[in-house]
């Protein structure tokens, strides 16, 4: 175990004096931020983080990414055309079985007519 070592006194006043400048830049900017001049820039400043920010997260690999939002719409692109290919098989098939009943329907009127016309022939 190594031991403690106990600071100078310049040494304490040498990070206190850093400190305390580091304390003044930061409050000399805030006290700039709110200068009329500066005001135009700070907002602009504002602006360019958020579209730096949106700009990062869409360039990015998570769930909001460009290429993760492509890869959703893909599967729904490919499942919408799945129900497309289903739906014109269904269509050809009802198109197909509407017309063998239509013509089913026909061929029993006309016989009923047929019938209808000889037993009409018969009793006259």
């Amino acid at each position: 175990m190594s031991e403690r070592k106990q600071r100078t006194p310049a040494e304490i006043i040498a990070e206190t004096e850093a400190k305390l400048s580091r304390l003044r830049v930061k409050a000399a900017k805030q006290g700039a931020m709110s200068d009329p001049a500066i005001t135009p820039l700070v907002a602009e400043l504002n602006t360019l983080r958020i579209d730096i920010r949106e700009a990062k997260k869409g360039l990015g690999s998570g769930p909001q990414s460009f290429d993760a939002r492509v890869t959703k719409h893909e599967v729904w692109i490919d499942k919408i055309e799945g129900e497309r290919t289903e739906a014109e098989h269904t269509l050809s098939e009802a198109l197909v079985r509407k017309n063998e009943i239509e013509t089913a329907i026909n061929q029993a009127v006309n016989a009923l007519v047929t019938d209808g016309d000889a037993e009409m022939s018969a009793g006259a």
